[in-house]
């Protein structure tokens, strides 16, 4: 959790008043938009850095109506189960975007013929890609924002919402709360991964507090104002 507190004090003369909050709503935005920027910047890096290990997952649904959205997650199932039976427990990432590419065709048509099963009228695609990622968070572990390697799947039109993973290592989760990690997945992008990287993914956020003080030689009341993120 964030915490931003920003106090000043309110001088009795209302027009000046006005002016001072508006000089330090103008420094604490000119600051939050500095501060966003450098955070981006720093996780763009580690991701680049990271992206070298990591082959993610990616699937769009047709849309956001409560059944494309559930038979998104069903072929997601589908595609899961697929790979762990035609991988090895010890493949890495290159025999893991072998076996998609390779499987191309076969992991479509399967797809393909669930979805007609189920009454859908549109198609799936496979695609080996590499795309922008946002920041997302599996168990104890913090994957930044960036470029990265990919499996993509697009359902019909891919206008719904996606789906997200890590097919390698292992960091996919079918059920919705991510609490857990497999051990070896860990130790495999722990091996990867320079320390301070590995480290950088552990979702160990300080709590961080920002504070304005602004005219203290101005007798007046105090004012906080606080955002939570």
């Amino acid at each position: 959790m964030q915490k931003i507190h920003i106090s000043f004090t309110k001088n009795h003369n209302p027009k000046s008043w006005q002016a001072s909050l508006a000089l330090s709503l103008g420094c604490f935005l000119l600051a939050l938009i500095f501060s966003q920027g450098q955070a981006r910047q720093q996780q763009e890096a580690l991701a680049a850095r990271l992206a070298p290990s990591v082959l993610r997952f990616h699937i769009l649904a047709e849309s956001d109506t409560k059944a494309d959205q559930q038979v998104k997650l069903e072929v997601r199932s589908l595609v899961l189960d697929f790979l762990k039976e035609h991988l090895s427990g010890n493949a890495d990432k290159e025999k893991t975007m072998a076996c998609l590419s390779q499987n191309q065709e076969k992991i479509e048509n399967m797809a393909n013929a669930y979805l007609k099963q189920q009454g859908f009228d549109y198609h799936a695609s496979l695609q080996l890609t590499n795309c922008y990622f946002p920041t997302r968070i599996y168990g104890d572990y913090v994957f930044p924002c960036g470029y990265y390697d990919a499996a993509r799947i697009t359902l019909g039109k891919g206008e719904g919402h996606n789906w997200w993973c890590v097919l390698y290592p292992q960091f996919c989760f079918v059920e919705e709360a991510c609490t857990s990690v497999p051990g070896e997945s860990v130790s495999r992008l722990e091996q990867a991964l320079k320390e301070d990287d590995y480290l950088a993914l552990k979702n160990n956020r300080p709590d961080v507090e920002i504070r304005f003080f602004l005219f203290p030689q101005l007798s007046a009341d105090m004012i906080k104002v606080s955002f939570n993120r």
